[in-house]
């Protein structure tokens, strides 16, 4: 007879002996975002009512997963869900104390940052109707002074009060780092790691060998996908070695388990979209949806975010690593060098991020507010001094206690671990993969590197640059259906010719062709010089002409051709009285909306090849007008 119930009964039964039951964790399903637990045991069953006491569990299963399955001779009259009863009712009752505080304070953030975000698109509203130089050749000095002062101290206005805004998310955000600190606390202490569930069972005779089950959902827990890509020849196939970086820190030890890991996210807004009713003079704002569409359900981490910007120019760097130290877990800085990162409250004692980027010094800072803005100063070591650690052996005392296929990766160094035996197999709205070895997880929050898979993708390499803005050359590679290779986006390790080159970020928002950038080609040189014998400017009438001529030159030292593909502009005006003409930029593509010019060129081993363009300026000579 096979019973399941998935329901909680608050009040228990009375008048009925207690047994404890130990049960051993069978089966782990890890997500994304947590984990789904699957224990049994074999149990003996007195005739009569008995409560069954299932200890050791962990405190962060959700009750709504819980579920408890029987075979046997017997009726399970109730299951009851509740914290180890050496965590009196006192520090429950400061729990729930605290948790209301941590909401209330959760709102106020909320509150703030709608605050902010109505000043910031002031402050947007401000910038789009700045005096532009030229456009008020005809103002008067006075009307021209007016309205630069009224726009200066509107401006100013709008972003005191951001700054105002904006110091008060960072007191409240310290509130909730703290508020979870409280939280860590009570819930870290040993007497207070462990859940229990109680079923209440009734059997008309003794049952010597029942059999039972329990599963549940736990939050603390997950898994990140990681890759590395290898480049050998620009005539081959990339390598690519699937990772998964595991971590679990619920309060239990899963050992000698059946892992199977899913590209699934339970955690995750699963709701789909609903078109509400949209009138014309109203905002058309689906602001709420897209906002919380990303955000996990019920997260219990510190946010940390901020800037990274370089010494030397004070500009934001795209694309920094920033990791939690002595884990894998990380993220990457947008375009604008801004970042944001989930903190695990009691991940560790010491929480360090580690902020690396290729040509800079690599920087450590302590987590001390939720708000870290970096500065990263040049790495004076050329790239050929920097020492990195390829695929090696590891030692064998590092293999104590772990199962085949687990490797740590630290800071400095990438160690290939052996490859797992895997069954890969596709569920309806994900991708499943069974580890056909026992494994084993410690609650220890400390994140263990497992290697999937193995596969040769094949790709179109392409160098690429934009010289005004950096003149520096960059090796893409483009793979065409990407798809069939069920690949997720994460943290990416790219090594060229056997050559570590740093990191990227795996982004497949692009659903035609995947692109991958595997930073920048020093064999390939570029530089961008103003042609001053093209560079005039004389006065006809009410007007003025400015021509500007550029170069473009690139050598390709390296042994091979290379396809490559150089971008450049234009400028483009929408100012009426002012007009860009005689542009000319031979054997290039030019979007005559954009003004953006794109050369395409083979070039061979050891070749030069010069790109050129020009343009002419007309603007009323009592205005100014930046023509470069």
């Amino acid at each position: 007879m096979l019973r399941l119930i998935s329901f909680i009964c608050l009040i228990p039964l009375l008048s009925q002996a207690q047994q404890s039951v130990n049960t051993k964790i069978e089966k782990v399903t890890l997500f994304l975002n947590g984990a789904y637990i699957e224990r049994s045991a074999k149990i003996l069953i007195a005739n009569g009512k008995t409560e069954l006491v299932f200890k050791g569990i962990s405190p962060q299963i959700d009750k709504q997963s819980l579920q408890i399955k029987g075979e046997g001779k017997f009726t399970v009259l109730s299951v009851v869900h509740q914290l180890g009863n050496l965590l009196d009712k006192s520090k429950q009752e400061e729990i729930t104390k605290i948790e209301v505080q941590k909401t209330l304070i959760e709102d106020k953030i909320k509150a703030e940052k709608n605050n902010l975000l109505v000043f910031k698109r002031e402050e947007e509203m401000l910038l789009k109707n700045q005096v532009v130089g030229g456009t008020y050749a005809g103002m008067k000095a006075n009307d021209l002074k007016e309205s630069v002062e009224y726009q200066r101290i509107k401006m100013q206005e709008v972003l005191i009060k951001q700054l105002e805004f904006e110091r008060n998310l960072r007191k409240l955000e310290e509130e909730i780092r703290k508020v979870n600190q409280q939280l860590t606390e009570i819930n870290g202490s040993k007497e207070a790691t462990m859940s229990e569930v109680l079923v209440t069972v009734s059997a008309k005779e003794n049952i010597s060998n029942a059999v039972f089950s329990i599963s549940y959902f736990v939050q603390n827990a997950g898994w990140t996908p990681t890759y590395d890509f290898r480049v050998e020849k620009l005539t081959e196939p990339i390598s690519i070695t699937y990772k998964a970086n595991v971590y679990q820190y619920s309060g239990e030890d899963w050992k000698d388990v059946k892992l199977s890991l899913s590209t699934a996210n339970p955690r995750q807004n699963g709701v789909a979209p609903v078109l509400k009713n949209w009138s014309l003079g109203v905002k058309n704002d689906y602001s709420e949806y897209l906002n919380n569409i990303n955000v996990p359900i019920n997260e219990a981490v510190t946010e940390v975010r901020g800037k990274v910007i370089a010494k030397s120019d004070g500009n934001g760097l795209p694309g920094v690593s920033i990791n939690i130290e002595g884990t894998s877990l990380g993220v990457q800085t947008d375009i604008n060098g801004n970042y944001k990162i989930n903190i695990p409250p009691n991940l560790s004692k010491k929480k360090v991020l580690v902020f690396s980027y290729v040509g800079f010094t690599t920087k450590e800072v302590n987590i001390s507010s939720n708000i870290l803005d970096v500065v990263m100063e040049d790495d004076t070591k050329s790239l050929s001094e920097v020492v990195v650690v390829g695929y090696g052996s590891e030692k064998e005392e590092m293999l104590q206690g772990r199962m085949a296929g687990i490797s740590v990766r630290g800071n400095n160094s990438l160690k290939r671990s052996v490859l797992l035996e895997v069954n890969e197999k596709e569920a309806p709205t994900s991708q499943l993969f069974d580890i056909l070895i026992p494994y084993s997880i410690p609650s220890d929050g400390k994140v263990y590197a497992v290697e999937i898979k193995e596969d040769e993708i094949p790709a179109n390499y392409e160098h690429f640059c934009v010289p005004k803005i950096d003149l520096v050359v960059f090796l893409n590679a483009k793979i065409i259906d990407w798809e069939k290779y069920k690949l997720l986006e994460g943290e990416a390790s790219l090594f060229v010719d056997g050559t570590y080159l740093g990191k990227s970020k795996l982004n497949l928002s692009n659903k035609d062709t995947l692109n991958l950038s595997f930073g920048r080609d020093k064999n390939v040189l570029l530089t961008r010089t103003k042609l001053k014998d093209f560079q005039k400017k004389q006065f006809i009438g009410s007007y003025k002409y400015e021509q500007r001529a550029y170069e473009i030159s690139v050598r390709n030292t390296k042994n091979e051709a290379i396809n490559l593909v150089v971008e450049d502009q234009f400028p483009i005006s929408k100012i009426k009285e002012v007009i860009v003409e005689d542009k000319d930029a031979p054997e290039a593509e030019v979007n005559e909306e954009t003004g953006k010019i794109i050369w395409k060129k083979k070039i061979l081993p050891t070749k030069e090849q010069k790109f050129t363009f020009k343009y002419t300026v007309k603007s009323p000579k009592s205005g100014f007008v930046e023509v470069d």
